[in-house]
């Protein structure tokens, strides 16, 4: 099985954290993760397994996908041969993009790709933009490079309202409802690992108790 879930949460979500449960409680396929797509937040206990990024990011300054802005300007096989260079195995291939939020992506991502998943991530963008700017910085030493999307932390906060905004509204055009994060949300995914899942609800309490998840397999 491999299905490609397009993955979107503005920074400071907490959706890095969210994606690297996913990639211990389904079958995903792992094989973006690579040394230097690691990176663990500056604040918190190297090495802890839950803490930082993991695997690609796609968008400018991403590191995959640098060319993916505007997606009503590309074919759809564009896409999916940049992924397949990417992506090597099998399993759920989390696509993770802030530029979804941008030009209605997330309006094309539905309308070119069906049978894929898709998963929202809200938090509130004040505490979002906190968050970032306690664990991330500008420079050219940080997992993924922001300075291409979001220039500095003025451009950054302007930025995340308005990429927020546009979340909520593709989930409320699309008929999608945003609920409180917790790893059992993927309890209906193929391979979901209930035993994996029963970890991450104690640590959940605290760190995503102001996360909000929608998640969608795209008709």
């Amino acid at each position: 099985m491999t299905s490609n879930v397009w993955f979107c949460g503005i920074p400071g979500s907490r959706w890095s954290g969210i994606d690297i449960q996913m990639r211990s409680i389904l079958h995903c396929d792992r094989s973006d993760e690579t040394p230097d797509r690691t990176q663990y937040h500056r604040p918190v206990t190297p090495g802890d397994a839950g803490n930082g990024h993991r695997g690609s990011y796609w968008g400018p300054g991403m590191g995959c996908g640098e060319d993916w802005e505007d997606f009503n300007f590309f074919q759809s096989h564009k896409l999916l041969d940049d992924i397949n260079n990417v992506f090597s195995g099998y399993g759920y291939r989390i696509i993770k993009g802030h530029i979804f939020a941008r030009h209605f992506n997330l309006d094309y991502i539905w309308n070119h790709f069906k049978g894929d998943q898709i998963v929202l991530i809200y938090r509130e963008p004040q505490k979002s933009f906190a968050w970032w700017s306690e664990v991330m910085c500008f420079d050219e030493t940080h997992y993924p490079d922001y300075r291409p999307s979001y220039k500095n932390y003025d451009r950054m906060w302007e930025l995340l309202w308005q990429e927020s905004s546009s979340i909520t509204d593709f989930a409320i055009r699309k008929g999608l409802e945003f609920v409180p994060y917790s790893p059992d949300v993927f309890k209906f995914w193929e391979g979901y690992d209930i035993d994996a899942s029963a970890t991450f609800m104690e640590a959940n309490k605290n760190k995503h108790n102001d996360v909000y998840i929608a998640t969608a397999t795209i008709e």
